[in-house]
């Protein structure tokens, strides 16, 4: 699995959209480091990209004893109201016996007073996987 690109919106520091492309620039450059102050978002980017893939279930450092809900709702840019929610888009390519795939992840959530409510879909090649949804 390779990621290409994410996109933050309203999530943790980064109020509004981000996009960070994730490709490396050449084959003779083949990393890309990200870099910044304490607080500047570089954990929460990486916490975005298990919480994309595996929601609820991800191990992310900050949930410990938090409800998954909670979890949600404290993660949501605290300059904006809970009701506009927040969303984590990654894209990335699978390979599985010598075909690749790409995939759109879209992992989004809002709260209200009362409850946390979540929505995935997934991209394959373009066109939605009604069965990719959880349960």
């Amino acid at each position: 699995m390779i990621i290409d690109e994410i996109m933050l919106h309203n999530v943790g520091p980064f109020r509004g959209q981000h996009r960070a492309v994730l490709t490396p620039p050449s084959p003779q450059k083949p990393v890309v480091l990200f870099g910044g102050l304490n607080g500047a978002g570089k954990t929460t980017l990486l916490e975005a990209m298990q919480l994309a893939l595996y929601g609820k279930h991800a191990a992310t450092g900050r949930r410990a004893g938090l409800s998954y809900d909670d979890y949600l709702r404290r993660l949501i840019n605290r300059a904006v109201h809970p009701g506009a929610g927040a969303a984590i888009e990654l894209h990335l390519r699978v390979n599985e016996q010598g075909i690749t795939q790409r995939l759109r992840l879209r992992r989004a959530w809002r709260a209200s007073d009362t409850r946390v409510t979540e929505s995935l879909e997934v991209f394959i090649d373009g066109k939605l996987d009604i069965g990719a949804a959880e349960a």
